[in-house]
């Protein structure tokens, strides 16, 4: 798929180049989001998904990608860090 894809990051949307984002991708788009707050994520956080471009629900862990598509949320923990 080329295009952005919408997806959700802990509620707020955030459109992302084609349709595959990994877990770095998510901690430093809720960095970003969340600067003017002066909320960062330090460490590696829990990271849960719901609708991927399967239509599945799960876990995205260090590492790891997964395929969106527009409507992918995407809740971070920033206080469960390992």
């Amino acid at each position: 798929m080329n295009g952005a894809t919408q997806i959700y990051v802990s509620g707020r949307e955030y459109k992302v180049p084609g349709d595959v984002v990994g877990y770095e991708q998510i901690v430093k788009i809720w960095n970003e989001l969340h600067e003017a707050e002066g909320k960062y994520i330090i460490g590696t956080p829990g990271i849960d998904y719901e609708n991927d471009l399967k239509g599945e629900d799960g876990v995205l862990l260090p590492g790891k990608v997964v395929e969106v598509k527009d409507g992918t949320s995407f809740s971070v923990d920033p206080e469960h860090v390992s």
